[in-house]
């Protein structure tokens, strides 16, 4: 009797690698259940049909990725992976995504390392000669017109090729793995696409769409809808917006547009200008109902005497009417809106938006055709749900999208649970059950959907419990929750007034910040992760008790006395060892330490893998001291005795740990250059001269004895109540709450960073301390995202240490908000129950 088989610690990796929201780590579970339930338990033919439906701005691509991923890396793999596209749009969005170098790709963090195969090289002979590679992974991108019709794009896929011995589209048919991957599914579903299916034979078959056709109801076997989306904080509140007077002519309502986005303007340049990162600029999408109208609103906009000439050069025009160069260059232009030096603020366009445009600093919409309900029932709405920030801000109108409606505020009250019956309320994921008998099998289980996507705002509480998969916990943690803006239905006048007040707030407050005079320095050190995913580091070593075990399981008492062994025959003239009745005493060696500890060194530096350089050494010198000091005061009587046993097993201890290593975490560069930690703060925050509970990230707190900067301000409670602890401890000099870019340690191999949330410098004795303080919620403290970064700074400590250019000697410190609260602002304490 087979039972469905989920292979969870892949899944778990994956998870970790590309930092999955926990929605799309659950979709792949799922996919991955419901295809193991049809072959391996109700024992089906192939393919194996479904559809993920999710939510539009939650990210479609990362499951697909993960997808490839996970069926790439099974005990008997898939290799072959066909990712068909509604149009050309999306199947060149799709090249970029999985092409190594271009700055959206997903490969850098995807270990099968897929090879991309379009109608444009797949009959070169470097691609021919890993179509040949059965190890090799391969990504087939076409549009469906390339492979369900024999002309137009489909020409160069159904000709005869003399190396194929068929055409392309035959050998893809002959293949025994072919996973197919058919985004915007809703696009082309139908008998050409059916046949195609039924023609190319695939193992499995998974559709992805936030909107599924209903005949495709029965397929779906995962659902994130947008009303959960929305209350998990992975998309922008969409707010429609509409006037209570009667002007509904199209000057008014781009003048809105333009005004409402200038206050958005201003509030997010403040906000990265705080966090220290590139200027986001929203921009306006602008839905015109024909090309004839879309070129007028251009012509306006490019005017004097539209808002006294403010938008001239700042719109960008794309529709299918545009030919040649003048479309290219409007793709190019689209490509880089997001680009801090791009000069498009507004956006114009009738259909070609719909799908296959990532943007995420759409802020505001205006939709200029005479019902808003046409651009919900669309997949335009999802041009403006991404989030630019990557998360709430906990600002209103940088976590909200306004679309702008024709219809008076009024008649939107009215019909807005009409409306709201276009969106699905019902999520779906699958389940894994164990029937009487002991057999594990997959059930798809539907939740019902509380919220909705258009809320009436009669302040009713919303629940905030973010959706999980089965088996509940976030690959990546749960997020702390933003308060959620109100979103539905609003009168344009009161937000256009909230927004001012924003703005007007935001720009009057902004003050900037400095390191103290006469406050100790912090000398932070850097270091760039080595680029070769093949190289190990005995830096990546963090955990000393298998070494200093070994060492005390070594402390034995060597025999100083000589068996003698006398050879005798027997009886049958055959000669036997017989132990001898007296024994003679040997002569005990006596070697220095120094020379035994120089000996483990250099057995460790020969082991494979291991680099000669000189922070290497330096770190195989802590290695071996680990060992000795588990010795205890009669180490060098015990490495006299049994060097040889002693250098063997920690070598092999060694090995065995950069094995374990080498699976995932990063490396670092033993060239270290040094910085002073002097960059100016800004911020819009409140400011108190003290302190004051309970915490809140609204304030910047002043105050401080040893903090390098007057006042500093906290994401989380622990992080403030550490801040505290470190302040009022004896023995610390100087402490600071870091921020973007002031200590980035790369944690992931494709060069992901992240900040530690504070730096303190301690001393004790003469001996200077450098400590890297992160906090975490006590869920998030096992997540792996949490222990990936947790190891990376370590290995970054170990490289800096062993580098022999510090002063002082540098610790990662990982607090739960237990550990932060037991110890009652007591440092010390903290220390002690923290996670080095």
């Amino acid at each position: 009797m087979s039972s469905v088989h989920i292979n969870d610690d892949h899944l778990s990796e994956i998870a970790h690698r590309l930092e999955l929201r926990e929605p799309n780590r659950a979709a792949i579970e799922s996919v991955a259940a419901m295809t193991s339930m049809h072959y391996d338990v109700d024992a089906k033919s192939a393919p194996f049909d479904c559809v993920v439906d999710s939510a539009t701005g939650v990210g479609k691509t990362y499951v697909m990725a993960g997808l490839i991923d996970y069926f790439a890396g099974l005990e008997s793999p898939a290799r072959n992976f066909l990712l068909l596209a509604p149009g050309r749009t999306i199947r060149d969005k799709s090249i970029k995504n999985f092409s190594p170098g271009h700055r959206k790709s997903l490969t850098g963090a995807m270990a099968s390392e897929p090879f991309v195969i379009t109608a444009d090289n797949f009959q070169s002979p470097s691609t021919r000669k890993v179509m040949e590679d059965g190890s090799r992974t391969k990504l087939f991108i076409f549009t469906v017109q390339a492979l369900t019709s024999k002309t137009g794009e489909g020409r160069a896929t159904h000709q005869y090729q003399e190396w194929l011995g068929g055409s392309l589209f035959d050998w893809l048919s002959g293949l025994e793995d072919l996973v197919i991957l058919a985004d915007e599914h809703h696009c082309y579903r139908g008998p050409a696409f059916s046949k195609t299916i039924t023609d190319l034979l695939p193992e499995l078959v998974v559709g992805l769409t936030a909107t599924p056709a209903k005949a495709d109801e029965n397929l779906v076997v995962y659902r994130y809808p947008l009303a959960r989306a929305i209350k998990d904080q992975l998309v922008k509140t969409p707010v429609l917006v509409a006037r209570r007077d009667d002007r509904t002519d199209d000057h008014t309502k781009l003048l809105d547009g333009v005004t409402l986005l200038r206050y958005k303007e201003r509030l997010a340049h403040a906000r990265c200008d705080e966090e220290g990162v590139p200027r986001i600029n929203p921009v306006m999408l602008v839905i015109a109902q024909d090309t004839a109208e879309a070129d007028r609103y251009q012509e306006m906009f490019d005017s004097e005497s539209f808002d006294n000439g403010a938008w001239i050069g700042r719109t960008l025009l794309v529709h299918s009417n545009l030919k040649g160069d003048e479309k290219e260059e409007a793709l190019a232009a689209l490509e880089e809106v997001e680009s801090p030096q791009s000069p498009v603020r507004i956006i114009i366009s009738v259909g070609m938006l719909k799908e296959g445009w990532d943007v995420k600093n759409v802020y505001v919409i205006a939709s200029m055709r005479a019902s808003v309900s046409s651009v919900l029932t669309e997949q335009t709405l999802g041009r403006g749900m991404r989030l630019p920030f990557g998360k709430y801000t906990g600002v209103e109108m940088l976590d909200t999208v306004e679309v702008l409606a024709h219809e008076r505020y009024e008649a939107l009250l009215a019909k807005r649970q009409v409306l709201n019956e276009k969106f699905i309320d019902h999520a779906v994921l699958a389940e894994i059950r164990r029937t009487a008998d002991g057999q594990l099998v997959a059930r798809k289980k539907v939740i019902d959907e509380e919220r909705e996507v258009l809320p009436s705002g009669d302040g009713e509480a919303i629940d905030t419990t973010p959706f999980t998969g089965q088996h509940g916990d976030s690959a990546s943690g749960s997020p702390s929750m933003e308060p959620a803006p109100a979103g539905g239905i609003a009168d344009f006048e009161d937000v256009l007034e909230r927004a001012k007040e924003a703005a007007d707030e935001t720009g009057a407050k902004i003050r900037k910040h400095y390191p103290l005079p006469g406050r100790a320095e912090i000398v932070i050190p850097y270091t760039q992760k080595v680029a070769s995913k093949a190289i190990v580091s005995l830096n990546q070593i963090h955990d000393d008790t298998p070494f200093t075990a070994l060492g005390k399981a070594l402390a034995t008492e060597a025999d100083t006395e000589l068996r003698r062994t006398l050879l005798r025959p027997d009886e049958g003239g055959t000669v036997r060892g017989v132990q001898a009745d007296s024994k003679v005493e040997s002569l005990a060696l006596d070697i220095p330490l120094e020379i035994s500890r120089a000996g483990l060194v250099k057995a460790i530096m020969r082991a494979p893998s291991v680099r000669p350089e000189a922070g290497e050494a330096r770190a195989a010198q802590r290695l071996a001291d680990l060992l000795i000091d588990g010795m205890g005061t009669d180490a060098q009587k015990h490495l006299s005795a049994f060097w040889e046993r002693a250098a063997r097993r920690l070598t092999n201890l060694v090995m065995e740990h950069l094995r374990k290593a080498a699976s995932q975490d990063v490396v670092f560069s033993d060239e270290v250059k040094f910085h002073k930690l002097q960059k100016e703060r800004q911020t819009t925050k409140e400011h108190l001269a003290g302190h004051s509970e309970p915490h809140s990230k609204a304030m910047a707190y002043g105050g401080w004895d040893k903090c390098l900067y007057e006042y500093a301000w906290f994401d989380t409670s622990p992080e403030y109540k550490a801040a505290q602890a470190l302040d009022g401890a004896p023995t610390v000099i100087v402490w600071a709450r870091l921020h973007i870019n002031d200590l980035p340690i790369t944690w992931t191999q494709e060069g992901r960073e992240y900040n530690p949330d504070l730096v303190a410098i301690e001393e004790v004795d003469g001996e200077r301390t450098c400590w890297l303080i992160e906090t975490k919620m006590n869920k998030e403290a096992n997540a792996e995202d949490v222990r990936a970064k947790a190891r990376a700074a370590k290995t970054w400590a170990n490289t800096v240490n062993n580098s022999g250019k510090v002063d002082g000697r540098w610790h990662y410190l990982l607090l739960t908000e237990d550990d932060v609260h037991d110890a009652g602002l007591d440092w010390n304490q903290m220390k002690a129950f923290g996670s080095r």
